[in-house]
């Protein structure tokens, strides 16, 4: 495969892989709200760390990118 052709084969993946990752955070943030109204604060405060998390892949990708 051509350099070329493996840059816009790994943008693509990237940029589908940042698409997943945005709804994955998305549907985590709504989770977290629905915690907060149960007042399950164990289960928000886990979530706050899936949150962590899912933002340093974000990060990881925009770098990549």
């Amino acid at each position: 495969m051509a350099l070329g052709q493996m840059q816009y084969f790994y943008t693509v993946e990237l940029s589908a892989l940042e698409e997943q990752v945005n709804n994955s955070m998305d549907r985590v943030a709504r989770l977290r709200e629905k915690a907060m109204k149960r007042r399950d604060f164990e289960a928000a405060d886990q979530i706050n760390k899936i949150e962590r998390g899912i933002d340093a892949v974000q990060r990881r990708i925009t770098r990549m990118k």
